[in-house]
């Protein structure tokens, strides 16, 4: 046999080794998933009586913090709370200034801009209200305006919270922001918030146009009342459930070709990942858009019901 030939038997251990290495450094699918779909969570931990972020979250007060499990309901999604309430004084604020700022005339891009998105919301009032109330216009642009500006922030790469994150540190060098999520409609408490905003209004409506016995009348019938609340809950988890699994897919994108470039260790897998996440991001402005509008829509019919005569 020609010696050149041969095989290298010195060099299996070192390359065992070296896949041994690379197999214990992967991160798990399952860490990984759950690392991204992780609020950042500061509650009240029954363990220690004490108020705290979530154990295995933060590390800031080690001797005090417990798990998510181990709280009870007085626990807080700070990112969902930060990210929401960020994203309506930008988009407001952005509207405000517009308004403040709009001239007679020929108006520029952005008042065009503006003047679309009102004239729009304005349109689908008009044509699907027929009462006399002056908080529905209000209530329907803000609903859309303010879920379409948090679904946004679903295009955003996943690993970005962590890279910036990184650089936040504590004395011990532990991240402040290892767990936070920018998307607050994949967190099913902001849509349930929502739609019990939109259980209000359309219980004020009904009770100021039928009183309450004529509220309360449309509840004799159990199944009724089961109907008065899945709606409502059918609006929330609508949002959330079209949201969720969109960011599931662009982990999922991520998952399987990050585990492409560690195992292979070829930098061109980037290239196919990076066309499946802008052709996936690219269908996912439709879902965007579209469940803003729908969850606005259904707010205007479920006070326009509540306004009508039966």
């Amino acid at each position: 046999m020609n010696r050149e030939h041969r095989p290298n038997y010195n060099a299996l251990p070192e390359r065992l080794m070296a896949e041994k290495n690379l197999t214990e450094n992967l991160t798990p699918t399952a860490d990984y998933i759950s690392h991204h779909l992780t609020n950042l969570t500061y509650g009240w931990c029954e363990k220690s009586q004490t108020w705290g972020f979530a154990y295995h979250q933060q590390n800031i007060f080690k001797e005090t913090s417990c798990k998510v499990s181990e709280m009870g309901f007085w626990s807080f999604h700070l990112d969902t709370i930060f990210m929401s309430t960020f994203l309506g004084l930008i988009f407001f604020g952005f509207f405000g200034l517009v308004l403040m700022g709009a001239k007679k005339g020929v108006p520029g891009k952005v008042q065009n801009f503006a003047e679309f998105v009102f004239e729009f919301i304005s349109g689908a009032v008009k044509s699907n209200f027929h009462g006399t109330s002056k908080i529905i216009g209000p209530l329907a642009f803000a609903s859309c305006v303010w879920i379409l500006s948090w679904n946004l922030m679903d295009l955003l790469p996943v690993e970005m919270t962590n890279f910036f994150g990184a650089n936040l540190v504590n004395s011990e060098g532990t991240s402040y922001v290892g767990y936070f999520k920018v998307l607050p409609t994949a967190d099913v408490n902001a849509p349930l918030a929502l739609a019990l905003v939109v259980m209000f209004f359309v219980t004020y409506y009904t009770i100021a146009n039928h009183g309450l016995g004529g509220f309360l009348k449309e509840f004799i019938n159990p199944i009724e009342l089961v109907g008065y609340f899945s709606k409502h809950v059918a609006l929330a988890l609508r949002l959330y459930g079209n949201l969720f699994a969109g960011e599931m897919i662009f982990i999922l994108i991520g998952i399987m070709f990050g585990q492409f470039l560690l195992s292979f260790g070829q930098t061109l897998w980037f290239i196919p990942g990076l066309m499946m996440n802008l052709v996936w991001a690219l269908f996912h402005i439709l879902i965007i858009a579209l469940q803003a509008y729908i969850f606005m829509m259904l707010t205007i019919a479920y006070i326009n019901l509540a306004c009508a005569k039966h």
